[in-house]
């Protein structure tokens, strides 16, 4: 697989993308947390993050599956370019972050996310044979997790030590990187697709996108599940693990990094561990799913019960491989059963009730926070991992699902 320069090239855009937007998200929430010390100002970040997906989602699977793949995420890097570009300008001068302005210039940089995501994946089984797919998205989360995990850890210092517009001229030379090497990708032509997709409206091929969602036997019950299971992902985000580490540990924000980067490790390893899974993953994709479903309810159970800051970073830690192998599995499965023909709009309607269910979560358990105990609001989040893995199992079309490459 590694030997498919098509891939090769893919995979740097996807490293390179990444980086970028992650460094940048990273630097600007630190900034605007320094320059204002409001926790709700830097968690705004997060709603600029995951508004886009929301709004855009539906509408960017119609226009991805309709047009070149290719095309679609060298256009979304060369308008991210331009709003990176306009960062620069409002950031020159007195060093002072213009907030509303950044809210807005990371809103619009995850609005082209939104058409770049699922254009990314929607090109892998093209590009790879179907028994290559579970190595190819392995790859693909393993070198993503390490990228995250590079931003959180480089960001965080970058930002104390280099002024935001040198951060943001960095940004921009990586989606520069990523457009160019994007331009050398061979994509194969779909004649068939886009005869099709030609001879109807817009509007038509965006609610065929949802009923075949509708009543595809594998692509529905799982973006439910993975829908459902945002709503406990919402217990992992920064603010409200940064209240687990103060208040029921007694820790402190660096304790905190300690135990997201355990997290990151752990992500890291399960998606290079799935590499050696290949053949149970392509066999036995629904099982996997559902056990490691009830491994994300234990294991979340086991954090909430942490009596310090060491025994949180290892389940934190442990907590990583289960993710990563779902990943990797959930989407192995859509990109061996879904026609890829309608593989952008699947992607992109799942990013969108994933993005809408984790912002809301996220800001509901730091509301519910206020009134209960943190380590509560883990228990609960435990009980909902239990919760979609009882789905998992009694759906029989997902809990026996295969990718085997003479059926599909």
């Amino acid at each position: 697989m590694l030997h498919n320069r098509q891939f090769l090239f893919l995979w740097f855009v996807n490293i390179a993308t990444t980086l970028a937007i992650e460094l940048f998200t990273v630097t600007v929430l630190v900034a605007i947390y320094e320059q204002t010390q409001s926790t709700l100002l830097a968690a705004g970040t997060m709603v600029a993050r995951s508004l886009p997906a929301f709004l855009l989602g539906p509408v960017a699977g119609v226009l991805v599956d309709r047009f070149s793949r290719k095309n679609m995420f060298i256009s979304m890097d060369l308008i991210r370019i331009v709003l990176v570009g306009v960062a620069i300008w409002f950031l020159q001068g007195d060093g002072q972050v213009p907030v509303a302005v950044i809210y807005l210039i990371l809103t619009g940089l995850s609005a082209a996310e939104v058409f770049h995501a699922p254009a990314r994946l929607s090109l892998i089984p093209v590009l790879v044979d179907i028994g290559d797919l579970v190595r190819a998205n392995s790859v693909i989360l393993a070198s993503r997790q390490i990228v995250i995990a590079i931003s959180y850890t480089v960001g965080g210092w970058l930002i104390l030590a280099v002024p935001l517009r040198q951060i943001a001229f960095a940004v921009a030379i990586l989606f520069v990187m990523a457009a160019t090497i994007a331009m050398l990708i061979v994509e194969p032509k779909r004649d068939e697709v886009e005869e099709v997709e030609e001879e109807v409206t817009f509007w038509h091929s965006f609610f065929s996108g949802w009923n075949y969602l509708r009543y595809h036997p594998i692509a529905r019950p799982l973006t439910i599940m993975e829908t459902v299971e945002h709503l406990p992902h919402g217990i992992w985000t920064g603010a409200l693990m940064l209240a687990f580490t103060t208040q029921a540990l007694h820790g402190d924000a660096s304790d905190w990094g300690y135990q997201v980067t355990g997290y990151f490790v752990g992500m890291i390893l399960g998606s290079l561990g799935a590499l050696f899974m290949g053949d149970w993953l392509r066999r036995y994709p629904g099982r996997i799913i559902v056990i490691d479903a009830i491994l994300a309810g234990v294991f979340t159970l086991a954090y909430a019960g942490s009596q310090t800051v060491w025994v949180a970073v290892f389940w934190g830690f442990v907590f990583g491989p289960p993710c990563a192998i779902r990943d990797v599995a959930q989407d192995s499965l859509l990109q061996g059963t879904v026609d890829e023909g309608q593989l952008g709009r699947v992607y992109a309607t799942r990013e969108m009730l994933r993005n809408a269910m984790f912002m809301f979560a996220g800001l509901f358990f730091a509301w519910l926070s206020d009134f209960v105990s943190i380590r509560i609001i883990y228990v609960i989040g435990s009980v909902v991992y239990m919760l979609t893995a009882l789905y998992a199992l009694s759906n029989k079309d997902l809990r026996e699902s295969r990718m085997n490459p003479d059926i599909w």
